[in-house]
């Protein structure tokens, strides 16, 4: 089968870039005040594997993601979907809350990081 893509939806960073996280009350729905340092290893437009010291439960916790892939400031609201142990922490899978303009955003933002690499 022949596929037109070329380019990977996927970007791994080579050294990765801290972001913030913060979980959120579904409950009260509301974003909890303390940030969480996380080391963002790839990502996509539909999510992100991450790595934190703290642990989360897949499955059961939602959190919002800040980072900045080029030059815009994104936040995202994601749900842990799977841990493994990794290191002196835990490596996560983050899927995105569905927005077509924030997948855009990030697709966007890869593709100008995959040029600025070529170059």
């Amino acid at each position: 089968m022949f596929y037109k893509r070329s380019e990977s939806f996927r970007y791994t960073f080579g050294t990765p870039p801290e972001i913030f996280l913060r979980v959120r009350d579904l409950l009260k729905n509301k974003v909890l005040p303390a940030n969480i340092y996380c080391l963002l290893f790839d990502i996509s437009p539909k999510g992100a594997k991450l790595f934190s010291e703290k642990e989360f439960k897949s499955g059961e916790e939602t959190v919002r993601l800040e980072f900045i892939l080029n030059h815009e400031t994104i936040i995202a609201n994601a749900e842990i979907v799977w841990k493994q142990p990794y290191e002196e922490g835990w490596m996560y899978g983050a899927d995105f809350e569905r927005n077509p303009i924030k997948e855009m955003l990030i697709l966007n933002e890869i593709r100008e990081l995959k040029e600025i690499e070529m170059n």
